[in-house]
């Protein structure tokens, strides 16, 4: 596996934090150019600029999408992930997913997170299968949401329920 580097993301985040009101302590990367299975959500310290921990997130499965090879959307009814930056909202519960965190787009490529329902939440599948394969076969776990393992939904609880500002997440795929 591939080491985690984000450091061609990084002065971005940090200034789109600093200039929108976001925590300048924590932000959420997800890395859609690496396998589903491998560690491509990662939580990061921005105080520290070190990476706390990183872990599987499934991509959507809508049409087109491949384990291998995810396509974006921001359509309604695509079922694709989107890419950009997101305001991570109000944590909340559903019989469905459990815990989850709703999830705004900032951007023209993800503008329409909020009525898409896209989510942070996590599935025992992702968290299992990523022990298994390098990528996540495609399932009802993703319809675009960042699909995470229980640890790791844990974890972004927890510095969301410690910051006092919005937690940024940023999705972006490298060439």
């Amino acid at each position: 596996m591939k080491s985690y580097s984000f450091d061609s993301q990084l002065k971005e985040v940090w200034e789109t934090c600093h200039e929108k009101g976001f925590s300048e302590d924590y932000c959420i990367l997800v890395d859609f150019s690496r396998p589903s299975g491998e560690d491509r959500i990662a939580i990061i310290d921005l105080n520290t600029l070190s990476v706390l921990d990183t872990g599987p997130c499934a991509h959507g499965r809508g049409k087109g999408n491949s384990a291998w090879k995810p396509i974006f959307s921001n359509k309604e009814g695509s079922r694709c992930s989107s890419l950009g930056h997101f305001k991570i909202a109000e944590k909340s519960y559903s019989a469905t997913v459990g815990l989850r965190f709703a999830l705004d787009g900032l951007d023209d490529s993800n503008c329409n997170a909020r009525r898409r329902n896209i989510l942070i939440h996590s599935s025992r599948y992702v968290g299992i299968m990523h022990h298994l394969t390098s990528y996540l076969p495609l399932s009802d776990a993703s319809w675009g949401c960042f699909t995470t393992s229980p640890a790791i939904l844990k974890k972004i609880e927890a510095i969301c329920d410690k910051s006092k500002k919005p937690i940024l997440l940023y999705a972006y795929k490298s060439s």
